[in-house]
């Protein structure tokens, strides 16, 4: 049991250790950018000697494939534990809400990994590029997943491309890295109004010729029609 004790402090010591080390490659990467970040800046700003370094990461190009993992793996996770705990009765609809408050507090969560999986896409090496899109296809997936359910639930409209309105979405809310602040609007409340907007839209049906027909109305009106 003795043994098994000093294990688990080597292996913790350890995990710490190497997340420690992926916090520094991305102040680094975050500074210099990809092309300019060295192995050897990582380890003065960890506080290891360069031999060290590679205990962890035998190069800079798995550095970097960790510290994007480090964002698809919290936002998938995040988004995904939401959806779990969803009771048998939950609609598509309310799922589709959760998963959005899921996607944005991930994303917001993940910092600098996120921003550096976004705007140093065009640095990253392709083989870096390639797992990161095996990763987030299956993620992708998930969400495609769950707007044809939708979809065919009736719950979401029938000529919508499904693809496409993931697509959408998606780029939205990952935008909120550009432009989120801790001291503006909560993440409760963007997530309700990005839902609101995806739910009823911006634009008040049938505003340039009066109000909208009630139903009786509206079947009234097409019988005369006939």
């Amino acid at each position: 049991m003795a043994r098994n004790r000093v294990v688990k402090r080597k292996q913790s010591k350890a995990d710490i250790s190497r997340d420690k080390v992926l916090a520094a490659a991305v102040q680094v990467f975050s500074e210099k950018g990809y092309a300019g970040a060295t192995m050897r800046e990582v380890a003065r700003v960890a506080g290891l000697s360069a031999g060290s370094l590679y205990y962890y990461f035998s190069s800079k190009e798995l550095m970097m494939e960790a510290v994007i993992n480090v964002s698809i793996n919290n936002v998938s996770k995040t988004v995904l534990n939401a959806i779990a705990v969803q009771p048998p009765s939950a609609s598509y609809s309310e799922k589709i809400k959760v998963a959005i408050k899921a996607h944005l507090q991930g994303i917001l969560s993940s910092g600098a990994n996120a921003v550096i999986s976004r705007y140093l896409w065009v640095q990253i090496p392709d083989e870096v590029k390639r797992k990161h899109f095996i990763a987030q296809s299956a993620y992708e997936e998930f969400w495609l997943n769950l707007l044809i359910a939708a979809q065919e639930a009736g719950e979401i409209r029938t000529d919508l491309d499904v693809r496409l309105t993931r697509t959408i979405m998606l780029s939205a809310i990952n935008a909120a890295l550009d432009w989120y602040r801790p001291d503006g609007k909560s993440v409760d409340e963007i997530a309700e109004t990005f839902f609101k907007i995806i739910k009823e839209g911006i634009v008040i049906s049938g505003e340039s010729d009066g109000p909208a027909l009630t139903a009786p109305e509206a079947k009234k009106e097409a019988t005369a029609l006939k």
